[in-house]
């Protein structure tokens, strides 16, 4: 809590302990996954091998973007503290989380590992599975405080319906996600996904997408650029807007209107503009090409979608005013280089564009609506906080 305002962290990241795998993954797959430097002295964000092939692009693991952005174990460090060389585990991060002010967060991850180009469909469920089982311990371990989204295993949708019933049923998964690229062909609009849409309506869980640059398979940018400035600029915000445009053309939420899906760590200043030119073209084409969007794209949106805000997009107060503030979520970024932290909240408490109720309602009465957690899994109390220096 910060100022007398709940904050809920709606997508909050950690980095996996090495060991991750080793531990939860069940043991007939193990030896198919590995962690290893590309070359010795090298000092890269985790990089993992599944079949023998990197999880991350090659521009990444041998290119100069972690160094250009000044990300290293010694940086993580001086920034976040002794929790980097914990491992994230569930009580250090927790303890970071609250000298933020946050009271509640959900995890996105694994960024990489089971979504490589190619990747076997029993090797990703089970590495679904392992990953929700060490969200389970996250959750134990941090108090509460620390939750985490399932990630789905796109490559079987039959695979994919086990997990999300499992996980939530099981191991108390409270929400879902997937990345928002192509996979095996497919984007989110495709129907082949209709009963994975089905399971998480019929649930009543949330549902987010969540890009992370760098993966080795398709990607917004990655045919075309290699800087970070360059691929980085685009890639979040391109691949939320293309996974929303298919999913709204395409009628997933003509089909299923109860479900609720998020897309992350792209901003929101872009979506009145978006939502603008997916409707010029469906008035256009849609009597021939997306017959089954029959409402407006930004009835869509406002029915079923949200999108997140950082501390500082000062353009916020822009997507307030063309459509309201009950589709926006609050993110720290923690802990990412670029992070405003420990004082991310503070900063997006010092917007004058923006009033006290609209603040009130991103940090935390929208993401209250968007994951509809259940009382077992919310905080009973909220202490002020104070930042770090």
């Amino acid at each position: 809590m910060r100022n007398g305002f709940k904050v809920f962290d709606a997508d909050a990241h950690v980095v996996e302990p090495r060991d991750l795998w080793e531990r939860f993954l069940d043991k007939s797959y193990q030896a198919r996954v590995s962690w290893r430097q590309p070359f010795d002295g090298m000092d890269r964000f985790r990089p993992v091998t599944v079949d023998g092939v990197y999880t991350q692009s090659l521009k990444t693991l041998y290119g100069r973007q972690q160094e250009a952005v000044r990300w290293t174990t010694e940086a993580m460090v001086a920034k976040y503290g002794e929790v980097v060389n914990r491992g994230f585990d569930g009580a250090g991060v927790a303890e970071s989380l609250r000298a933020e002010g946050v009271d509640l967060c959900v995890l996105y991850g694994p960024g990489y590992d089971m979504w490589v180009d190619g990747i076997a469909p029993d090797l990703q469920a089970a590495m679904a599975r392992a990953y929700n089982r060490w969200a389970e311990e996250m959750r134990e371990t941090s108090g509460g405080l620390v939750l985490a989204a399932g990630p789905v295993p796109l490559n079987d949708i039959t695979r994919a319906v086990e997990e999300v019933r499992y996980a939530h049923e099981r191991l108390g998964t409270p929400c879902f996600w997937a990345r928002p690229n192509p996979f095996n062909h497919r984007t989110l609009g495709d129907r082949y996904y209709d009963p994975l849409w089905e399971v998480l309506q019929d649930l009543d869980v949330a549902f987010a997408t969540h890009e992370f640059m760098g993966l080795n398979g398709p990607s917004a940018g990655s045919d075309r650029f290699e800087s970070f400035v360059e691929w980085h600029s685009c890639v979040h915000q391109m691949e939320a807007q293309m996974a929303m445009l298919s999913m709204i053309v395409n009628g997933v939420f003509e089909r299923y209107p109860r479900l609720r899906v998020g897309y992350m760590e792209a901003g929101s200043s872009w979506v009145p503009s978006w939502l603008h030119r997916i409707e010029e073209h469906v008035e256009l084409a849609g009597w021939l090409e997306t017959p089954e969007c029959t409402k407006s794209p930004l009835e869509y949106f406002t029915s079923n979608c949200y999108v997140t805000t950082e501390c500082d997009e000062h353009l916020v107060h822009h997507t307030v005013a063309e459509l309201g503030d009950e589709r926006i979520l609050f993110e720290t970024d923690y802990p990412h280089p670029d992070s405003k932290y420990p004082h991310a909240v503070t900063t997006f408490l010092a917007q004058d564009g923006i009033s006290d109720e609209n603040k009130r309602k991103i940090l935390w009465d929208n993401a209250i609506d968007f994951y509809r957690f259940p009382e077992s899994l919310m905080p009973t109390k909220f202490e002020e906080s104070t930042p770090r220096t």
